[in-house]
């Protein structure tokens, strides 16, 4: 490999260090203040639901002469069959039907810097893409093209259906994985619409008649959202979308309105046996992000566990080296929004792990964070948000996710200021009422042999023995 002389070879040059450059001759080179307090605004969004019920919405940020889309198409499924079929079609929704020529196609839109990729949840089919403005068009007719098009070449299915099996194979054999499906069967029981990782016995029976019935089903318009952020004229965009999308109508049902089972409560042991790590996982629902006091509840999350500072982290991972990793968040649940808690553990340090976890929500909900905690974790969570809106593919992401979760765009905008909004006494209220260690579910995978007697020591009648993962 051939790289360029380093610096210092170059003969006759100066340099000076980090240290020299940041002083002058009166002293310190003085920062610049940090700035937490510039928040972005949101442009004018133009906002429609199309004749045929897609929602387009499209939003002027010309940083870059670039158009980034991001789209979410309903799609939930109540079958482990769904699960797979839904797989292989977002994988092949871009490889064209027979005879179309969507290799050369492909190669022709790259050369134009368009690209567009899909991608499946348990709900939803995300398709993100990027274009220059001047390309619009093209990319919207290449967009389409693929949505309008359910055939598909039964050899490449094949070819997917066999890559997918082996990346199911390595991603079922990851702990994180069976620990987050060992939580599902615990709290939840058997649920197929919350399965992201298709099983690999209907991965192998997925065919190509099977993913055009899907696609002619589930791949409508009525329900889906579609955001443009860019190098773009938001009410022409629009115009354009509705154009070409025009003959794209509703050919099927609309996706599963899938609901929960209640809550389980106790903590599952899961036996993976001579393990040398644990997998902790801890859940309990909260309120929803349309509620007043969804702010307060975020912020005494990210002072928990939810990030560097947090107190589970200085405890557990920092001060006691109890976990490798250690973190407090939401999940979207289907219809649910679950508080999180997880670490990743040694053996023999799991059950202090626990009992130091259950000590400190127990401490949150006792002595809720200080004044100085609150702060902290407001700015930081105020400073993630606004990164992600600096550019026009997190814009673009930031506002489908708002949508898609039932706010409206300006929410990207306007939740950092709830933050700021959000009082001491709010953040109290809010860690005595959903950080009580009784009311969290949970699992922890590993080798039971070792662990159970002192996890049974720790939480009693609480702990549920399950099979193994």
């Amino acid at each position: 490999m051939i790289t360029e002389p380093s610096p210092r070879a170059v003969p006759g040059a100066s340099y000076r260090s980090a240290e020299e450059i940041g002083r002058t001759a009166a002293g310190p080179r003085s920062l610049p203040p940090l700035d937490g307090h510039t928040l972005h605004t949101m442009p004018t969004p133009v906002d429609t639901v199309l004749a045929n019920g897609l929602r387009v919405i499209a939003v002027r940020r010309p940083s870059t002469p670039m158009v980034e889309l991001r789209m979410a198409l309903p799609f939930a499924g109540d079958t482990y069959t769904h699960a797979a079929t839904a797989e292989v079609l977002a994988t092949t929704l871009f490889r064209g039907a027979p005879g179309s020529g969507d290799r050369q196609q492909h190669t022709e839109l790259a050369c134009q810097g368009i690209s567009l990729d899909a991608s499946r949840s348990a709900r939803w089919l995300n398709i993100s893409g990027s274009a220059p403005g001047h390309s619009l068009g093209t990319f919207l007719d290449a967009l389409t093209d693929a949505l309008t098009s359910p055939s598909r070449d039964e050899e490449d299915v094949a070819r997917v259906r066999a890559r997918m099996s082996r990346q199911i194979a390595v991603l079922r054999s990851q702990p994180h994985l069976i620990a987050q499906e060992a939580l599902f069967a615990h709290c939840y029981g058997e649920v197929p619409g919350l399965q992201e990782v298709p099983l690999a016995a209907e991965a192998e029976r997925v065919t190509a008649a099977r993913v055009q019935a899907l696609h002619h089903t589930m791949v409508r318009p009525r329900g889906a959202v579609m955001v443009l952020i860019g190098d773009l004229d938001p009410e022409r965009a629009v115009a354009d979308v509705a154009s070409t999308t025009a003959a794209w109508q509703d050919t099927g049902a609309p996706a599963a309105e899938l609901e929960l089972p209640a809550l389980r409560d106790g903590i599952a042991l899961v036996a993976r046996p001579r393990a040398v790590q644990s997998q902790i996982k801890l859940i309990r629902h909260t309120v929803s992000r349309a509620d007043d006091r969804f702010p307060a509840v975020s912020i005494a999350a990210l002072a928990f566990g939810g990030y560097f500072s947090s107190r589970l982290v200085m405890n557990i991972r920092e001060t006691k080296g109890l976990a490798y990793r250690t973190d407090a968040g939401f999940q979207d649940h289907l219809d649910q929004l679950a508080l999180t808690v997880d670490a990743d553990t040694a053996t023999d340090a799991t059950v202090q792990a626990l009992g130091e976890t259950l000590a400190e929500l127990r401490r949150l909900a006792d002595v809720p964070p200080s004044v100085a905690e609150i702060d902290s974790a407001r700015e930081y969570t105020i400073g993630m948000a606004m990164l992600a809106l600096t550019t026009q593919a997190g814009f673009a992401g930031s506002v489908l996710t708002a949508v898609i979760l039932g706010h409206e765009p300006e929410r990207v905008t306007r939740f950092p200021e709830l933050l700021r909004d959000v009082t001491t006494d709010e953040v109290a209220d809010a860690a005595g009422a959903f950080f009580r260690p009784e009311t969290f579910s949970g699992v922890v995978v590993g080798d039971a042999e070792r662990l159970e007697a002192g996890l049974r020591e720790l939480v009693g009648d609480r702990l549920i023995t399950r099979q193994g993962a």
